[in-house]
């Protein structure tokens, strides 16, 4: 699947999940472990944020990364325009030539930086339909293909968290979806705090 459509795929399968996020659960405990939903949701925004400048070749600054304010009454909108902003700047025609500054990692090609960025956000849409108690099964597909591309990375990739916990063994009769997250270290058993 080509990395761009991957990626414009996975966000748009998981719009749904985070558009339900209402300001009153940003305090709720996610699979992530020390981080509240509204840390999440910051994370996911500077990550967009971060990710649309890289695909702009400016160079990695860490207050686009790190330094995101939600907006109070509609937490969405903030990561609507952050994910928007994403899609436009990874659809650069000539963006597959280059390689991309992502703070943190360095310079990484144009299309690993597509795949990463995709893999992370199936993970992260789980995360928040976990964390807010709605349905958490994510597209088959999508999944499929971001497992083939996950099981590629380095196994340095997993264990201390950053960016992937250990993997959580799972059967091979479990759902895509499920043996995904827990290959990017998320325990599927995983509930909501939420009432």
């Amino acid at each position: 699947m080509d990395p761009r459509e991957f990626d414009r795929r996975v966000l748009e399968s998981i719009d749904p999940i985070v558009a339900q996020i209402r300001p009153g659960q940003l305090h709720l405990p996610t699979p992530c472990p020390g981080w509240q939903l509204g840390d999440l949701l910051r994370h996911m925004v500077g990550q967009h944020r971060g990710f649309a400048a890289a695909a702009r070749l400016e160079p990695a600054d860490p207050a686009v990364w790190e330094q995101v304010t939600l907006d109070e009454d509609d937490p969405y909108a903030t990561y609507r325009e952050a994910a928007a902003l994403v899609v436009r700047d990874f659809a650069r025609p000539d963006l597959a030539d280059h390689r991309l500054e992502i703070f943190g990692y360095g310079l990484i090609p144009a299309l690993g930086t597509m795949r990463m960025h995709a893999v992370d956000y199936l993970a992260h849409g789980w995360d928040v339909a976990k964390t807010i108690g709605v349905d958490s099964t994510l597209d088959g597909e999508l999944c499929e293909h971001g497992l083939r591309i996950a099981q590629r990375w380095p196994e340095s990739s997993f264990g201390s968290g950053d960016p992937f916990g250990a993997h959580v063994p799972l059967p091979d009769t479990a759902p895509v979806d499920q043996r995904l997250m827990g290959y990017l270290g998320r325990d599927p058993q995983w509930r909501t705090a939420a009432p």
